[in-house]
């Protein structure tokens, strides 16, 4: 039997293993490489090479092994892949957790400004209160030393319009004394004078009458002689100038009876007629000065009561403290009757519909706001102190 060995060819060897390390490779990638183009089918040509089975032993393993690592390099890329999807994944997750509490710790935050704020806001609050309230203590401190300073200077003004008036009185008393005695002095003189003029006249008259008397009781006295010189003769003749003469002293004496008759009349009427008109003035002037007094008096009424409504009302209207059984639109008349220190020495409330729990809280509310201001002019304060003083109580 005879043997063929085999020739041996380094080309064809070479040839042969490249076939199969291609081969190998398009085992390992699976084939992912896109296959070329193909050509029009050739005619195939088959050559026979001659191989050495323990070389291809050898280049089977190491392609296998080539393979091997492959598979296992692409594992351990996944593997990577997947580990990196992982730390990813966990990153997110950290990254969720982190932004999750940043935001939680956001809002904590925010809730803790929130608080701080509202807490600032409240202790602002109340230094604004203290400070409201200590404002409101100074001011009721201020109120209160100003209505003593009101009080004690309205006291003081009362004593000096009080002495004011007193010597007020008794110089218009002295001056009206003074004139009374200087009109009765007038009248005295006057009526001296007018004495005086009547006796005057009366002893000028008497003096006249005397002196006409003699003369014509010498005339008389000369006639006689004469009738006695003339003897019987003339005796029809002195009686009838006797007759004369008494008639014309009988005219004089009634002329002169009938002058002081006259002037006595006008002197009459003169004081009749200055009585009147001193008694006219005296009229008009006490007429004046009552309405005079009566328009000051209604002045002062009328002022006391704007003093009232502005100072009294408002106040009793802040003590009032409202009773269960007010209702809206509920009023009633307050009197107030006044010391002179601006306190209450008695107070009357009447309702109109008669509600006593309406009527005692207004009462109540009167001798609460006690003592009111007084004002400062001493009329308007006399008015006030002098009457019962009214206003209206309308709490709403």
């Amino acid at each position: 039997m005879t043997v063929i060995k085999p020739r041996r060819h380094p080309g064809a060897f070479l040839l042969s293993l490249g076939l199969h390390l291609l081969l190998a490779a398009l085992l390992v990638t699976r084939f992912e490489i896109p296959p070329a183009p193909r050509s029009p089918p050739q005619p195939e040509i088959i050559e026979a090479v001659a191989t050495d089975a323990a070389e291809l032993e050898r280049t089977r393993k190491a392609v296998e092994q080539r393979r091997q690592q492959k598979i296992r390099d692409q594992q351990a890329a996944e593997a990577r892949e997947r580990e990196r999807a992982e730390q990813e994944s966990r990153a997110a997750a950290e990254e969720a957790a982190r932004q999750s509490a940043m935001k939680s710790l956001a809002l904590q935050r925010q809730r803790e400004n929130e608080q701080r704020e509202a807490e600032a806001a409240r202790q602002r609050e109340a230094v604004a209160q203290a400070q409201r309230e200590a404002e409101a203590e100074a001011r009721e401190r201020a109120e209160q030393a100003a209505r003593d300073k009101a009080e004690s200077d309205l006291k003081r003004r009362l004593e000096e319009d009080a002495e004011r008036k007193a010597e007020l009185a008794a110089r218009q008393k002295a001056e009206q004394k003074a004139e009374e005695n200087r009109r009765l002095a007038e009248t005295q003189a006057r009526n001296q004078r007018e004495a005086e003029a009547r006796r005057q006249s009366e002893k000028a008259a008497r003096r006249q009458a005397e002196l006409e008397a003699k003369k014509a009781a010498e005339a008389e006295a000369r006639q006689q002689a004469k009738a006695q010189e003339a003897a019987k003769r003339q005796a029809e003749q002195t009686a009838a100038t006797k007759r004369q003469a008494e008639a014309e002293a009988k005219r004089k004496a009634e002329a002169k009876a009938r002058r002081e008759a006259e002037a006595r009349a006008q002197r009459e009427a003169d004081e009749a007629e200055r009585k009147q008109a001193l008694a006219a003035a005296q009229a008009k002037e006490q007429a004046e000065r009552k309405a005079r007094q009566q328009a000051e008096e209604d002045a002062a009424e009328k002022a006391a009561q704007t003093w009232v409504n502005r100072y009294f009302r408002p106040k009793v209207e802040r003590a009032w403290r409202k009773p269960a059984s007010a209702a809206a639109g509920m009023s009633c008349k307050i009197q107030v009757r006044l010391q002179a220190d601006g306190r209450a020495s008695s107070v009357d409330a009447v309702c109109a519909n008669g509600d006593a729990d309406f009527e005692r809280s207004a009462e109540a509310a009167v001798r609460k706001a006690a003592p009111f201001p007084m004002p400062p002019d001493p009329v308007i304060a006399e008015q006030l102190l002098g009457q019962t003083v009214s206003f209206r109580f309308t709490p709403d």
